[in-house]
């Protein structure tokens, strides 16, 4: 798939707005009534002039129903437009004085920032919930407010709720007094945040204190669900006192919650304070076997220090708190579980992000040159941030990077940040200069694609390393400059300088080495592909201690067409004691497409952990119409997973068996934990290509399905139209029908099956989102999908019309050629 440019059209420079004023303090008294889906407030606003004779100032407000506005009892000028409210104070401030006015409001069901659940018929037992989202910029939406990360105010919340209901918002709660209909909940933070962490959670909740965390610590889940709550954030003290110590400086507030909602737009908000998660991620004891909400819980709390207590200045640096909170999840698991979980889940991180610079767009990190700022909350920003940070410590050290990171933090606690920040406190901590490092990694679009190769020259008696860059390189993309560790067994390590397109390093070595360690523990940030001889692979397979050497090492013996490497691979997938090998061999075996390889994986797809078995039913997919495979797959329909079973789904409609149809039909319609099971049975009926399967699949999108089904059936009939030699118009209806759907993420999904069927017919419904929709995200995607859609239908023509050129061309040479021979 061709790489798009990340800027589309309409796209401008941004840059924070001046602030001749800075909001100090927001006091929020607040009435919420779930069942009218309003919101009833006053928003009291302290205001500091920074400049002589500041006589109003003009707050973010949209769609907010303005019923006074007044300052020490006595009403004040305003004027109301569609997108902000001006308030005129009366007279002109000087720099420093303060001013203090009160809005009267209401919200009622509003578009944005504020969302109500209800139960519905795909869910008649959904709970009855009001919750907040205010990220980047939809605050203005639930109260008024300078809606802009550099403007950072301390904060009171007051909320009067139905008894029986509870209320959750920033910092710590000061009371909560029931009456005799209602309860009032006051919240008071001490700390400055700005408005996008401002969060109102309203609805019915167990509380649940959790014990160890360095200051108090709860979760809230809907009643009856304490054993998922426990499985999902049971963790979070343990993080608290783990990240605690990785920087250095403690959590920073006064408590810690993390509040489970229905519908929740992200997978979780980390309002300071008051974290709110995707209800999703509460899950039973089957799903337990191989799904964690630790990255999750951990990403989040993470963001309490990095976006919470230091913030993003402007969003174009938004990877100081993404990139940040996405590292994190790895140093929890380095925590957690070892440093193998640590480094296949930082090689994770980079494989997300390359998959978006190869499929997608290639953008620098800090760009800010977009239409709205959600556009940047990407894989760039979130993954290739973390995997940066990650580069960093293999370039400083893991004890400098620590020492550099607690600077950053000290220094700039309860401030806002640019990467400029994070770069002076290295150097403030460390003395090192790394203005360059982050000019390539963060300013600078792209990645290495390295080639690492060694041989060992006897004569010489040395051990000769050569390392290639195979990416486009040229005057405007000059080859990268980094340091390469190699290590040789039972010999000092060595710092190679990479400077140029391809180097050469001879290492004088008295005795052939065993083993090489090419940039052991994974830090160069790219593609890296190892050129070594087989018996060093094997010998890297076999014992070495890092498991991406380990992976790598499979990736190349996967390539070598000898029953050496065959058996090595083979041996190492039952016996490798990391899980992640395991996965990545499954992978590499079904890349070989041969028969030894099938039946190596047939053979262990009853290894002891899910999510290898996992792995081996989709690395079986990739062997169609084999009975054996088949079998296999039918067989693995009773693990104990429902990963391993969706997987095992999805890979028998691969197969194309006879058996399959049926099979599939059936376990679309089985419901289990986020409907795991039923989106990979419906993903095998896509893979049959069989007409029969549009019924049920059309079926299962139906608003009356749960909403998990309903995504992988729209993307499952996408598959199918593409696979079926009969056009259906019956899917295409499906499909532009969920692009109206009132579900953000139905409608997601739906954008991105439109994409994959590439008829014309979708294109005014993605019209009208990218024109009309309230997310930033969706209006991106659907420009994306237009201009893809768009593309793919001006080919046929331009093949035709290039097709009827060459036939012209061809006329006129062979006119030539006559009247040459005449």
């Amino acid at each position: 798939m061709e790489r798009r440019a990340f800027a589309l059209p309409g796209s401008q420079l941004q840059y924070g707005p001046d602030r001749p004023l800075r909001v100090t303090h927001i006091d929020l008294q607040l009435r919420t009534d779930l069942d009218k889906k309003t919101i009833d407030g006053v928003c009291t606003t302290m205001v500091r002039a920074v400049d002589d004779g500041i006589d109003r100032i003009v707050l973010d407000a949209v769609d907010l129903e303005i019923a006074g506005v007044e300052a020490a009892g006595k009403p004040l000028e305003h004027v109301v437009r569609s997108e902000n409210l001006e308030v005129r104070f009366g007279r002109p401030l000087a720099a420093g004085e303060r001013f203090e006015f009160s809005i009267a409001y209401r919200v009622v069901e509003p578009r944005r920032g504020a969302y109500f659940t209800a139960p519905d018929r795909a869910d008649p037992k959904k709970p009855r919930q009001l919750w907040t989202q205010s990220q980047d910029s939809d605050a203005r939406y639930w109260f008024p407010c300078v809606d802009y990360p550099d403007n950072k105010q301390t904060s009171s919340t007051t909320v009067v709720v139905r008894k029986g209901l509870f209320a959750l918002a920033n910092g710590a709660l000061l009371e909560r007094r029931d009456d005799a209909e209602t309860t009032t909940f006051t919240y008071r933070l001490e700390a400055p945040q700005p408005t996008y962490l401002f969060t109102l959670v309203v609805g019915e909740f167990t509380e649940v204190a959790q014990p160890g965390g360095s200051v108090p610590t709860y979760y809230y889940v809907p009643p009856g669900r304490e054993d998922d709550g426990e499985r999902a954030f049971g963790k979070t003290p343990a993080m608290m006192r783990a990240f605690n110590d990785f920087i250095g400086v403690d959590y920073p507030f006064v408590r810690y919650s993390q509040i489970a909602v229905a519908d929740f737009i992200f997978g979780g908000m980390e309002n300071t304070t008051a974290t709110t998660q995707t209800d999703r991620t509460l899950h039973d004891e089957r799903a337990h076997l191989d799904f964690s909400s630790d990255p999750l819980v951990s990403h989040e709390l993470a963001h309490q220090w990095f976006g919470d207590l230091l913030t993003t200045r402007d969003w174009s640096h938004a990877w100081l708190n993404e990139g940040f909170a996405t590292y994190f999840e790895a140093v929890w698991y380095e925590y957690d579980l070892g440093p193998e979980e640590y480094a296949y889940h930082v090689e994770s991180m980079v494989r997300a992000y390359i998959s978006e610079d190869e499929e997608r767009y290639r953008r620098p990190i800090v760009f800010n040159r977009f239409v709205y700022p959600i556009e940047l909350f990407d894989r760039h920003l979130y993954q290739k941030g973390g995997a940066v940070l990650h580069m960093l410590r293999g370039v400083l050290g893991k004890d400098r990077f620590q020492r550099s990171i607690k600077r950053y933090v000290t220094d700039n606690a309860g401030g806002s940040v640019e990467t400029i920040d994070f770069v002076r406190a290295i150097e403030a901590a460390t003395g090192r200069n790394l203005r360059w490092f982050f000019e390539q990694w963060i300013e600078r679009g792209g990645h290495p694609e390295l080639e690492l190769s060694y041989r060992y020259d006897g004569e010489r008696k040395s051990a000769v390393v050569d390392v290639r860059q195979k990416q486009k390189i040229d005057e405007n993309n000059p080859a990268y400059r980094f340091e390469l560790n190699v290590e040789f067994e039972g010999h000092e390590p060595v710092r190679l300088a990479i400077e140029r397109e391809s180097e050469s390093f001879a290492i004088p070595l008295a005795h052939e080495p065993k083993r090489v360690r090419l940039d052991p523990g994974a830090h160069v940030l790219g593609k890296v592909e190892y050129k070594l001889p087989a018996e060093m692979l094997i010998e890297i397979l076999r014992v070495e201690e890092d498991p991406i050497a380990r992976i790598r090492a499979a990736q190349a013996l996967g390539k070598i067409n000898n029953r050496k490497a065959s058996q090595t691979l083979v041996a190492a997938l039952a016996a490798d004691r990391f899980w992640g090998v395991g996965v990545e061999i499954a992978r590499t075996l079904a890349t070989t497409g041969a028969p030894w390889a099938k039946d190596a994986l047939i053979e262990a797809r009853r290894h002891e952990h899910p999510k290898v078995r996992r792995a081996i039913a989709t690395a079986l997919g990739t062997f169609p119409r084999d009975p054996a495979v088949a079998t296999a797959l039918v067989e693995m329909l009773g693990d104990a997973s429902y990963f391993v079973v969706a997987a095992a789904l999805e890979s028998l409609g691969k197969t194309r068996d006879p058996r399959a149809f049926e099979i599939l039909a059936e376990h679309v319609l089985v419901s289990s934990w986020n409907e795991t099971i039923a989106a990979g049975a419906a993903r095998g009926l896509a893979e049959l290509a069989d007409p029969r399967a549009s019924a049920p699949l059309i079926d299962a999108t139906g608003n009356d399905r749960a909403e998990e089904l309903r995504r992988a059936a729209l993307l499952a009939l996408a598959r199918l139209y593409a696979l079926l030699d009969e056009r259906r118009p019956s899917i295409v209806e499906a499909i532009v029908a969920a692009l109206s759907d009132e579900s953000f993420f139905i409608r997601a999904t739906a954008i991105a099956a439109a994409e994959l069927l590439g008829r014309g017919e979708a294109i005014p419904a993605l019209r009208r989102i990218s024109d009309r929709d309230g997310d930033g995200r969706l209006r991106r995607d659907a420009l994306e999908a237009i201009e893809r859609i768009s593309e793919a239908q001006r080919a046929p023509a331009e093949i035709a019309k290039l097709r009827t050129e060459i036939a012209e061309l061809r006329e006129e040479l062979q006119a030539l050629r006559l009247r040459t021979e005449h």
